[in-house]
């Protein structure tokens, strides 16, 4: 496989690297259109700790888990996001565009790693050729959430680049020498960072090693030299590494188990996996963004014999290919080192996901480089050289066009939700989780009963699933349905006591059915699983406020706003508490930060306003009042208060106009039908109005008879009439 060597500084790599760079930026143009999908929700829209700078600093500490709400320690990927939100805010084509740029700099780099190692052009581009348009990045390009996979390859490039070229000058004499402590603590800290952006870049010191061994240098003696010289610093952070991520900056809360049946079955179950995943790097077809794999439960199963089989054949083909240490085994290795962190050795959520070969799929393009350049350049005849060049050229643009074509056109699956979830299903229709999703897509959309029905699907899929049964629970209770939305939610808390939601939710009924202690109880007990739970806090606040502990209240309301800043039922709930202690400027400040973040959050308005109004500022409550009816066409509290701050004012047709909306929305109410007959009867005396409006509050609630102020206004009535 000797060619002339590749040097990443003359003109024509220059061009190479503008092509390749311009070539991975029009395959994912499309993609920086696309909305927030899948985790991006929670990582990027719901997390209020990247739209606080004053979070920065709890980067370092444990805090980084309880305010952010990651599962996993990776600072670097968690900047990236404080840097696009300072920029973008929540504008999706930010965040995008950063993953669009970052994939485009790997590209560069594996380009460069490649002129490095390899010594034939031709298998330099069409390595990188295949890499660029590799359908399999399509979810980690087009998923924000993923970022870790494409920051940790970065840094991982950068530290095995420079490691190949401080490696390279140890042990000269010339003057280039100098450079080595430049190019090692290059290489050293981008090893730290790309350890920090995702776990997978603990296998860089097995990577670094590869090329040495397949080279046709003294293997061992070499091996133990350089390790004098250069790996015992990589195995140092290594080791240091290990120790921050899982003892000193472990998550309480991270808990993974290995899939049922125990570690044979999941050994079975990722063998499996493995074919899958070599299957996918070669014929990258049916891609899905959530793959549901049958849990092998025997080594009897055709499924384990075919996967097994394949394997093996491949490693045979290996371990021969390893006796003449060929570049061919040194990149199928790279792919089955890096695939070592995901491959469920220690417990991991997500048994199976196309992120994960963003960096093993490096090896394989290089693989099928090399398979390509054999196949068209050693099987044909030397005389045969047109021939040769049409069969290469037919099949790179063949597969390289059908490749590149099939990006454009899967980016636009992750366009929305909607889509996505759509999308998903039709591929993998037994995908508890995809139809899980999509109902939560719907249950956003206000389509309560098509989440019910995607719900209900994803449950007899799966009816261990806790988050489905407390999804269906928050379906159940916003159509009214209490007794099975308490059912749903104490079936989740029962698959799942660790789960906080269906707790918080079950505190959300007691309260609304004033049981306070009940209530508080559920709370608490989200907290104790979730101490960062904003809505807990929340909920808890009420309780205190409900029972007239207003201090522990505030407290409460205020740890809600430390978790979750821009949580508005908070910020609402902290308003009214102050309101109620006579802090008005303080409840009005709460009240515009509410606004703020929402102008169309119709409570926020409506309690601003009852607030302008104990001050006195009647034009101002006005609006307010007038802001929620606009917002809330039907919202009663903010027609009935229109219409008694009307009626105070002596603004007696306003008033009557106020009160004549609520009764055209709400025909029955008794209170409005008073205060229409005590408005005609003092204020505009028109008696035949005022009985009019008397009769109709008897005929709803003929009771009213006995009130003292009916009574009055009865008898007033007689009087005039005589």
């Amino acid at each position: 496989m000797k060619n002339k060597s590749t040097d990443t500084e003359n003109p024509l790599s220059i061009y190479i690297l503008i092509l390749i760079s311009l070539f991975s930026i029009l395959l994912y143009l499309n993609a920086t259109y696309g909305k927030f999908v899948y985790d991006d929700f929670k990582i990027i829209v719901e997390n209020c700790f990247i739209k606080e700078w004053k979070y920065f600093p709890k980067i370092f500490t444990q805090d980084y888990f309880t305010i952010s709400g990651e599962m996993s320690y990776r600072p670097i990927v968690t900047i990236s996001y404080f840097i696009d939100y300072a920029i973008w805010r929540l504008n999706p084509f930010g965040f995008h565009l950063a993953n669009v740029i970052l994939h485009t700099i790997n590209t560069v780099l594996f380009y460069r790693l490649l002129c490095t190692v390899l010594h034939n052009n031709k298998i330099i581009l069409l390595s990188i050729l295949f890499f660029v348009t590799h359908p399999i990045l399509l979810e980690t390009v087009n998923a924000v959430g993923y970022r870790e996979d494409l920051l940790s390859a970065t840094f991982l490039l950068v530290s095995l680049i420079y490691f190949i070229k401080s490696d390279g000058l140890l042990y000269k004499k010339s003057s280039q020498k100098a450079r080595f402590p430049l190019y090692y603590a290059i290489s050293l800290v981008a090893y730290v960072c790309a350890l920090f952006s995702k776990e997978m870049a603990i296998t860089l010191p097995a990577l670094m090693i590869l090329f040495p061994v397949f080279s046709n240098q003294k293997v061992w003696s070499g091996l133990v030299k350089r390790f004098k010289g250069i790996y015992v610093g990589y195995i140092a952070i290594s080791i240091s590494y290990l120790i921050i991520r899982f003892i000193v900056c472990s998550n309480p809360a991270l808990k993974a188990a290995y899939q049922p049946g125990g570690f044979c079955v999941n050994t079975f179950t990722m063998i499996k996996i493995l074919a899958s995943y070599v299957k996918l790097s070669f014929s990258p077809l049916n891609l899905n963004a959530d793959y549901v794999v049958p849990l092998v439960m025997s080594p009897r199963e055709g499924s384990f014999i075919l996967s097994i089989t394949f394997l093996i054949s491949i490693f045979i083909v290996f371990a021969i290919l390893c006796k003449t240490r060929n570049m061919f085994a040194c990149w199928m290795a790279w792919f089955f080192i890096t695939l070592l962190p995901v491959m469920n050795i220690l417990p991991i959520g997500n048994i199976m996901a196309e992120r994960y070969l963003y960096i093993p799929v490096m090896g394989f393009c290089v693989v099928k480089g090399i398979l390509i350049y054999l196949i068209t350049d050693r099987t044909l005849s030397p005389h045969a050289i047109p021939l040769r060049r049409i069969v290469q050229l037919g099949l790179v643009i063949l597969m390289i066009g059908g490749y590149g074509f099939s990006i454009i056109w899967k980016n636009g699956d992750w366009r929305d939700e909607l889509t996505l979830w759509t999308k998903t299903i039709l591929r993998s229709p037994n995908s508890h989780r995809a139809h899980c999703n999509l109902g939560n897509v719907y249950m956003e959309s206000g389509l309560i009963e098509r989440a019910h029905m995607e719900y209900q699907t994803a449950l007899n899929i799966n009816p261990k699933n806790a988050n489905v049964h407390s999804n269906l629970g928050t379906v159940y209770s916003k159509k009214g349905i209490i007794d099975k939305a308490f059912t749903e939610y104490k079936e989740a808390i029962r698959l799942d006591s660790d789960y906080a939601q269906p707790h918080n939710n079950l505190g959300n009924i007691y309260f609304n059915q004033g049981h306070i202690d009940q209530a508080r109880a559920e709370y608490e007990e989200a907290l104790r699983i979730k101490p960062n739970y904003a809505h807990a806090h929340n909920g808890l606040g009420s309780v205190y406020d409900a029972i007239g502990e207003l201090d522990k209240a505030v407290e409460e309301f205020k740890k809600s706003l430390y978790y979750d800043n821009r949580y508005i039922h908070a910020i609402n709930n902290l308003g009214v508490n102050y309101a109620k202690r006579g802090l008005l400027s303080e409840s009005i400040a709460e009240f515009k930060k509410a606004i703020k973040l929402d102008a169309n959050q119709a409570q926020s308005h409506y309690n601003l306003g009852l607030a302008y109004e104990k001050l006195g500022k009647t034009t101002e409550a006005i609006h307010e009042y007038n802001t929620v009816i606009q917002l809330d066409t039907g919202n009663f509290n903010a027609h009935y208060a229109l219409g008694t701050l009307y009626q105070g004012l002596g603004l007696v047709d306003s008033a009557v106009d106020a009160f004549q909306k609520i009764i055209m929305l709400y025909p029955d109410s008794i209170d409005v039908y008073k205060n229409l007959a005590f408005l005609y009867m003092d204020y505009k005396k028109d008696m035949e109005m005022s009985q009019y409006y008397l009769k109709e509050l008897l005929r709803i609630d003929p009771a009213q008879a006995q009130k003292d102020d009916v009574k009055n206004l009865m008898e007033r009535m007689a009087l005039s009439a005589n």
